[in-house]
């Protein structure tokens, strides 16, 4: 399921130019000596007509229309005042609006505004906010002209009921998705992807905590404050499991002896002994099973997604991949000489990234008697001079 596009539902009106001309370019009545005062200041003129009773309580709203009262006062300027009225106004639309249905204003380019609710489906248009009145009045006072304005802004109840009904529709798809994301979230979790998982679940909990207010079917078949419950839950269990992966190897050994990948079973277990005693002093427990030899043989020549999410599949944060080969020489003087090669490959399997990679040898020795017994100490050299060191410097990446 994809998620739902933005809804925009378009606020016609509200248009700045509009406005500033009527606030601005408007005639002024003169004032008598008994003008108001306002402390220090006596008002000289007003906007044409008789003070509205709105300035000083904005009214109730009705049936039909939602007020919304703004107000700049002591400004020098009478435009700038007004203009600031008209945003206090704005502003106290855009909170009552976002506080109940989770919708933002936004202001276009062109003087317009639109609101956005994230979730629904399809764009709707919709008739918005108007200026209903405004007001202004100059005073004289010890700083010199000053001006107070006044704005009142009205919304249709029609307009905001059908708002709420598209939010509502919108909370609604970020439920069915949440849902939808805490059932995959769950199934990562059970095949043991508990980072992927984590992931899921973070998605879900965001969109459930975004809504304004809890959405409960009817017949109970939808709960969103259950749902959160319950995601919040399986996020602390697969939180505290992603950690556990973090520190979680897959170990991938491949031993050639003579040419043979089979046989020295003895030998590869003690390698794998070494190397999980040594991923163990750094705190990194081993999980069992292996990979591939396609997979293996990828990782050696630098293709390392495929490798690196079959080992997370497993349940593995990390990928270690050694591969060595020894084969005999030679014999000079009676001691059976041959020479070990190798590499280490350390992945972090949650991006595929390469943490170390190091070519280990040539590390020749000779032994008196056998030729496999030559073979097999070129192993145990490697081993305990270079690849010891190379693990132990790699987990300090981590």
């Amino acid at each position: 399921m994809k998620i739902p596009k933005l809804l925009v539902v378009k606020a016609a009106g509200l248009l700045a130019l509009f406005f500033l001309s009527s606030c601005a370019g408007g005639g002024s009545a003169s004032i008598s000596d008994q003008a108001k005062v306002k402390g220090d200041r006596k008002m000289i003129s007003h906007a044409e007509g008789v003070e509205p009773m709105w300035i000083q309580s904005c009214p109730e709203r009705t049936d039909h229309t939602l007020p919304f009262c703004g107000e700049s006062l002591r400004r020098p300027d009478r435009k700038a005042a007004c203009t600031d009225a008209y945003a206090d106004a704005l502003g106290k639309l855009r909170r009552a609006i976002g506080q109940k249905v989770g919708a933002k204003l936004v202001t276009q380019a062109g003087g317009g505004h639109v609101f956005e609710i994230q979730g629904a489906a399809e764009p709707i248009t919709i008739r918005g906010a108007w200026e209903d009145q405004n007001w202004y009045e100059e005073y004289r006072g010890p700083a010199g002209l000053t001006y107070d304005c006044y704005v009142m802004l009205a919304y249709p109840r029609l307009e905001y009921e059908n708002l709420l009904g598209m939010a509502r529709k919108a909370a609604s798809e970020k439920v069915a998705k949440a849902s939808s994301l805490h059932q995959e979230g769950r199934k990562l979790a059970a095949s043991g992807r508990h980072a992927e998982a984590t992931a899921q679940l973070h998605r879900a909990q965001a969109l459930l905590t975004s809504l304004k207010e809890p959405v409960v079917s009817p017949d109970g078949s939808v709960n969103s404050p259950l749902l959160l419950e319950q995601v919040n839950a399986d996020l602390v269990t697969a939180g505290a499991e992603a950690k556990k992966t973090e520190k979680t190897a897959l170990l991938v050994l491949r031993l050639r002896l003579d040419g043979k990948t089979t046989g020295g079973a003895s030998l590869s277990r003690s390698m794998r002994s070494k190397i999980k005693g040594w991923l163990a002093d750094s705190g990194i427990r081993t999980r069992p099973g292996g990979l591939d030899a396609s997979l293996v043989a990828a990782v050696l020549s630098g293709d390392r997604v495929s490798a690196a999410k079959a080992a997370a599949d497993k349940g593995a944060g990390l990928l270690v991949v050694v591969d060595i080969e020894s084969n005999f020489l030679d014999e000079e003087g009676g001691i059976q000489y041959a020479e070990a090669l190798g590499s280490f490959r350390l992945l972090r399997t949650s991006d595929g990234r390469e943490l170390a990679a190091v070519d280990l040898g040539p590390e020749k020795q000779g032994h008196p008697r056998k030729r496999k017994d030559a073979v097999r100490l070129c192993v145990e050299k490697l081993r305990d001079k270079m690849l010891g060191k190379a693990v132990r410097d790699s987990l300090q990446k981590i």
